[in-house]
Order: structure tokens, then C-alpha cells, then sequence
């Protein structure tokens, strides 16, 4: 145990050494729009420019109402996996919305978003025949589910579709091949060609996955994705209640067969215990909104278009896009966690992002409008920025 202990404490000092050791920010109630930080300076109170509730639905009453209920009705907690004996008429009512919402035949809630992408890429990669060719830039979750599965992992280039092509040909031979890709990157904020994919995938017999984690909420008709943006019908449609929702679970949409295969082959759903009430009444609560509201992802939209284009014209190197996701890309990791400390001192919480989560060179702020920030908050964080600006 002790040469654990010494082994493990010199991989710390050594991450620390590199200036990449994580610790655990600890904060009080934050509401989207501000975040109270605890520190060694004390209790400070900033404008939070790091969360995902890109509706701000997390803090609208209706919401937390809808919470507030499922509590009231189903106590605290599951008490069980759903398939024995924690499977509420809560899960399936909002099993069903969504399933509506997207236009698919059944849908599957898992108590996480991690949790879907991993339950879904096991289930549908059950043979060592399997292939899973996954965009690079795709969430981890995404990576863990298909090393979980029983196929084989290959990875093309970002957005490219000739790479992507290449695999295809290169796997016909194989029992099945599941192309899986993200519609809005995290990082980049960036949107997949989903129509090339598709066409790609149609052409050659292939299984798309797509996970729409950052676009529910966020682009296409209502809300409903990039897929319904572009007209594009996945195999599996993977999401998350936890961004636009407001709240917490994953999902998995599609046909009949793909959910019921879930059921009986996700391991992620098979052994843990169901969500907690509360997240699916304010799931459902937020769903209700985001239909009765169809306008808020164009405000949304607007929005962060205001700030992305007040970045650059300051000279930043901030990509082109339409998502709420903006990043600043700096590239120098010790530059980027300055940038962010000053940011702090000027009253702004924005994260500096660094590898491993992107590569080497590409250290960034990740900074995403939210409907909860009000329009002082984007002209205050353009203002710090500017003082901030990069030699151009």
C-alpha cells in the first residue's frame, strides 16, 4: 500500500510539474448566469461563462416545478434499475415525449449522457465482426462504449469525408460497420456534414450514430437538432437531458428494434439504477418549454453571434460557427491559464482548456452564451476581453 501511495503521489507531482494537475473547484449555488466560487481569496462571485444549460432552463420555475412534483409523487430516488423494479410511469412518459419530439419510434433514457453513448455502441457492436469507425473529435463516451463493445475501434479524421470513405471500403467484409459522429463538436463548437455522412453510410450499407448532445435545444426546427436541420434520419439518435434540458439522463432514439436491443444488451442501462425523479420531471418540464417556446434557440443564436463576432473583430482566434459554444483558441497552455486568471480578476469564469481534452497547441477558453445571460453580461465580457486582446 505505502509504495501505492508513493508511486501514485509522484504521477501528481509530475502532473503538477506540468501544470495539468486538476483539483476539484468547489462552488455555492450556481444559476447559469453567475457562479460563487470558494478559493483561497475567499468567496468570489463571477459571471459563468462554463456552463452547458444552454436554454437556462436549469433556473426557470416551471422547471423546478416539474421537479418539485416528480419528488412530491415518487420520492427521492428510483430505488432500483428499471428492469427490476425502479422503472417509473415518469421514465416512459418522458421516454415517449422525446420520441415524439425527435419523430422516432421509441426512445431510451439512461441516467446519463455518458451512459447512452455506451449503452448504445455495445448493444449494436455485440460481435468481434463489428466495426466502429468514429470521427476523432468525438466525446469520450463515445470512445469508452466502443472499447467496451465487441468490435473493432477505427477513427477518421475530423469532418473528413474522404477519410471516412476510405474506412467504408476498407471494412465490407465486416458483419456490421456503425459510423458514429457528434452533430456539434464541445470543443470546437463546430457542425459535422451530416448530409455527406449520411449519403456515405447509405452508400455503403453502414449504421450512423449521431449524438446530438449540443444541438438539441440549439439548432433545427424547435430545437430538434442538427439532424432535423438538414433532413438527415440517423440509425440511433443519441442526447443528453443535462445541456438544454436543464436537467440530467441520456437518450437513444430510433427504430423499435435499436431501443429494444438497447434494453436487453446496454450494460450501462442494465445495471444502474434508474434516474432520479426529480431529473425526469424537470426533463419533462424543460421539454414542455422548449415545445411551447419554439423561438429560443434563434435567441440563443443571435446572441452568441453578437459575441462571437465582437471576438474577432478584437483580433481573437475564434472560429466561425452558430452554436453557443465559442472557442478562443490561444494555442500557448501557460498563456491560456493566464487569460483565464485575469478573466477571474475582471469578474468572468471561463475555464481554460487544455490537453488531454484537445491537443497539444490548441489550448483554448471555452466560453458559452446561455439564455440566462443577459445582454450587460455579453457587453461586460466583450469589454474584459478587449483589455485583454492579443498584439495584432
Amino acid at each position: 500500500m505505502n509504495d501505492l501511495i508513493a508511486a501514485l503521489g509522484a504521477e501528481l507531482a509530475e502532473l503538477q510539474a506540468l501544470g495539468r494537475l486538476r483539483t476539484r473547484p468547489v462552488i455555492d449555488g450556481p444559476d447559469d448566469r453567475v457562479i460563487a466560487l470558494r478559493g483561497p481569496g475567499g468567496r468570489k462571485v463571477l459571471i459563468n461563462w462554463a456552463s452547458n444549460d444552454y436554454l437556462g432552463l436549469s433556473q426557470e420555475l416551471t422547471v423546478i416545478n416539474g421537479a418539485r412534483k416528480a419528488l412530491r409523487g415518487c420520492g427521492a430516488g428510483a430505488g432500483a434499475a428499471r428492469l427490476l423494479g425502479g422503472g417509473l410511469a415518469l421514465h416512459r412518459r418522458l421516454e415517449e415525449g422525446v420520441a415524439r419530439f425527435f419523430g422516432t419510434e421509441d426512445c431510451l433514457l439512461t441516467t446519463t449522457g455518458f451512459q447512452a453513448n455506451q449503452a448504445a455502441l455495445v448493444s449494436l457492436a455485440s460481435d468481434p465482426e463489428d466495426v466502429l469507425i468514429i470521427d476523432r473529435l468525438c466525446h469520450a463516451s463515445t470512445y469508452d462504449g466502443a472499447r467496451l463493445a465487441a468490435g473493432t475501434l477505427l477513427r477518421f479524421r475530423h469532418n473528413d469525408i474522404e477519410d471516412l470513405e476510405r474506412h467504408l471500403e476498407r471494412t465490407v467484409g465486416n458483419r456490421r460497420r456503425i459510423v458514429c459522429v457528434e452533430s456539434i463538436y464541445s470543443m470546437d463548437g463546430d457542425e459535422a456534414p451530416l448530409a455527406a455522412i449520411a449519403a456515405a453510410c447509405t452508400r455503403q450499407g453502414a449504421i450512423l450514430v449521431v449524438d446530438e448532445a449540443h444541438a438539441l435545444g440549439v439548432v433545427g426546427p424547435g430545437g430538434r437538432g442538427l439532424c432535423a436541420d438538414l433532413g438527415v434520419v440517423p440509425d440511433v439518435l443519441v442526447a443528453t437531458c443535462s445541456k438544454s434540458l436543464g436537467s440530467q439522463g441520456g437518450l437513444i432514439a430510433g427504430a423499435q428494434p435499436i431501443v429494444d436491443i438497447c434494453v436487453n444488451r446496454g450494460r450501462s442501462f442494465l445495471f444502474s439504477t434508474a434516474p432520479v425523479p426529480a431529473a425526469v420531471g424537470a426533463a419533462e418540464a424543460a421539454l414542455r418549454r422548449l415545445r411551447e417556446r419554439p423561438e429560443m434557440p434563434e435567441h440563443l443564436r443571435i446572441a452568441a453571434a453578437g459575441l462571437r463576432a465582437a471576438l474577432r473583430a478584437q483580433g481573437w482566434q475564434v472560429p466561425e460557427g452558430r452554436s453557443p459554444i465559442i472557442p478562443v483558441i490561444v494555442g500557448d497552455e501557460q498563456r491560456t491559464l493566464e487569460l483565464a486568471a485575469r478573466l477571474r480578476e475582471l469578474g468572468h469564469f471561463a475555464p481554460p482548456i487544455r490537453p488531454p481534452t484537445v491537443p497539444e497547441g490548441s489550448c483554448r477558453l471555452r466560453l458559452t452564451v446561455t439564455l440566462a445571460h443577459r445582454p450587460k453580461d455579453l457587453r461586460q465580457l466583450a469589454a474584459a476581453m478587449a483589455k485583454l486582446r492579443p498584439v495584432t
